[in-house]
């Protein structure tokens, strides 16, 4: 099965939870469309029996008949409008909110491979160019399927020889639709794919906007915004270049169609004309000029076929539009709904649930590698007691935080397993584990809102007071106080209006509402002034009493009152012990305790 196919059966079968919604739709085309016919019969009417025969009384009611087609048609086409728009909008909703919902539970290696550009393209851009093509399919694509069948019915109940005239450039119509669909296709994902890495990129300079200035990189990185977005330019002006033949083309067709219709049509309606006089000369009777009359092509007839003809070749128009639409959109179709059918899935709630923590951790030779190039950690034993400080140090890349996102089941362990009161934390729901776990980072991420709502990620349902309470406990009471709008001072995106200390204690403050029985402290204070490194610490040395604490840390201070340490290099561990006992038996451990006091002593 083709990419184009596999797609086209995925959006099949979304719109299929809508069944009413596309009924609705198809009714109301359908009468709309046969009102549509109400017209052309009147006019050959009034051509070939009302005027030439003076019935002058027949004059009011057929137009009052015409009037009220057209009304009811209008009528027809408000609904479905009003359906097409409640539709559109119910499935943009539907469809933006699943790829979110699906995005949110899918691993943390997904995202490793990802550009948050790349995500953010699929969901403001990506999403509306799927939707357009399932509503065109159903807005313009359907009607017009159903009002070139029924067209071409009609006109073959009046004339068949000339409704054959009039299909003869639907195969050319048809064959070149196909080589448009199939030429411009892989050049759509192409143009996807550059609008995408504009995307990335532009998010990229945005949010590293301070260090393009610091380094006066504003020429450079113009420069490779230039070149991005030209290549984005030239994927498009491709696709404009193969509309821009095959639109006039497909038109060129429709008018041939016309041409065909006048000429034959003109030819045979002079030949029945010329017959039906013959008739006449002759001295036929009534009911054999009336059997002819019947069949022959009048001026009325051929009238109403030349306004059948512009009901056959307008829908034909128009699907024209829907392919270009159809063969543009499915590139984008493909990357969201590539994203819909992935596998993997998180599965946050399966698992024993813990009922109660008492915080005993231990690794039992776990070994990890984010890639298959080479192992991040390898062979790692660990033990942590109930309630026991335990500090990691080691160089960058040692392999530390790694140690977190294993606890954490952001990834598992591709050998050994992590315990926690005995039990493997496979066998837990990673809900129930999470929410067992407190986790400060270095950089502590806050989003564009209020700080009540950052701090009540900790504590969903926290009261005012118990808000208050964790802020004096981080040691940022004294700031909050002093902001306009205090807990609902809005904190910029990333906390941008905030200090890096007082973005940390806020963090810290969040996990003192978590409350959790497990706390996970990442350099957490490692990119903060000294004074605000006193503060952070204060507030920790207060968050870990009574609780089972792991600490990852390069300065002295944070480490040295450990109930253990564990020493890694390489993402082994090399040795653990206390302070004073690694300092005498692990050369490794004294230099890089050595190193904390001089980056400490330049400090102040």
């Amino acid at each position: 099965m083709s990419a184009a196919t596999s797609t086209t059966s995925q959006m099949i079968r979304f719109m299929r939870r809508y069944p009413w919604r596309v009924a609705a739709g198809a009714f109301m085309a359908i009468a709309g469309t046969l009102l549509g016919f109400v017209f052309p019969a009147i006019t050959q009417k009034f051509i070939d029996k009302i005027i030439p025969q003076r019935k002058t009384e027949l004059i009011l009611g057929t137009a009052a008949i015409a009037l009220g087609a057209f009304a009811l048609r209008q009528v027809f086409y408000s609904l479905r409008t009003l359906a097409n728009n409640a539709f559109e909008l119910r499935m943009t909703y539907d469809l933006r909110s699943e790829l979110h919902r699906k995005i949110q539970h899918l691993p943390l290696k997904w995202f490793d491979r990802q550009s948050s550009g790349d995500i953010l393209t699929r969901m403001a851009d990506d999403v509306p160019a799927t939707q357009r093509v399932i509503l065109e399919g159903i807005d313009q694509g359907l009607p017009s399927i159903l009002q070139v069948i029924l067209t071409g019915g009609v006109m073959f109940t009046i004339h068949p020889k000339l409704a054959l005239v009039v299909l003869i450039p639907v195969p050319f119509i048809i064959a070149g639709g196909w080589i448009y669909a199939k030429w411009v296709s892989p050049r759509a994902t192409k143009a996807r794919e550059a609008a995408s890495g504009l995307s990335t990129l532009l998010h990229d300079n945005i949010a590293g906007i301070r260090q393009i200035k610091s380094y006066t990189l504003e020429q450079e990185k113009q420069e490779d915004f230039d070149e991005s977005s030209g290549a984005y330019r030239d994927q498009q002006t491709k696709l404009q270049r193969a509309w821009s033949i095959y639109g006039p083309g497909m038109g060129f067709l429709g008018d041939l169609g016309v041409v065909l219709l006048m000429g034959f049509g003109a030819y045979w309606c002079i030949q029945d004309m010329l017959a039906l006089d013959s008739l006449r000369a002759s001295g036929a009777n009534a009911t054999a000029l009336a059997s002819f009359e019947a069949n022959a092509l009048t001026i009325g007839k051929l009238s109403q076929f030349l306004l059948l003809m512009g009901m056959f070749y307008e829908p034909i128009g128009r699907l024209h539009g829907v392919n270009q639409t159809f063969v543009n959109g499915l590139a984008s179709a493909k990357r969201i709904f590539d994203i819909l059918s992935l596998d993997g899935a998180e599965k946050l709630h399966e698992g024993d649930e813990l009922k109660e923590v008492k915080g005993e951790i231990r690794f039992e030779d776990v070994s990890f590698r984010y890639d298959e190039h080479r192992p991040t950690v390898e062979h790692i034993h660990l033990a942590v007691q109930p309630q026991q400080t335990v500090a990691i140090v080691g160089a960058t890349g040692a392999g530390k935080s790694t140690l977190f996102q294993l606890l954490t089941r952001f990834y598992d362990p591709d050998s050994g397993d992590i315990l926690l009161d005995g039990k493997s934390i496979r066998s837990l729901s990673k809900v129930s584990l999470r929410d067992s776990i407190g986790y400060v980072t270095q950089e502590s991420y806050l989003f564009n809102q209020t700080i009540r709502e950052n701090l009540k990620l900790g504590k969903p349902d926290a009261t005012e007071e118990e808000l208050w309470r964790a802020l004096r406990l981080a040691c940022a009471a004294d700031f909050v106080e002093k902001l306009d709008g205090k807990l609902d001072a809005t904190v910029g995106e990333r906390g941008s209006r905030l200090s890096g200390g007082e973005k940390q204690r806020i963090s810290i403050a969040r996990a003192f509402l978590k409350d959790a029985p497990i706390l996970l402290l990442d350099e957490a204070t490692s990119a903060v002034d000294t004074k605000s490194e006193r503060l952070i610490q204060q507030a920790i040395d207060e968050l870990r009493k009574d609780r089972t604490c792991l600490v990852i840390a390069h300065r002295l201070s944070t480490i040295l009152h450990a109930d253990q340490i564990y020493a890694m290099r390489a993402g082994q561990v090399v040795d653990h012990g206390t302070h004073e006992e690694l300092m005498q038996k692990c050369p490794y451990y004294a230099e890089l305790v050595a190193l904390s006091f001089q980056e400490e002593k330049l400090a102040e």
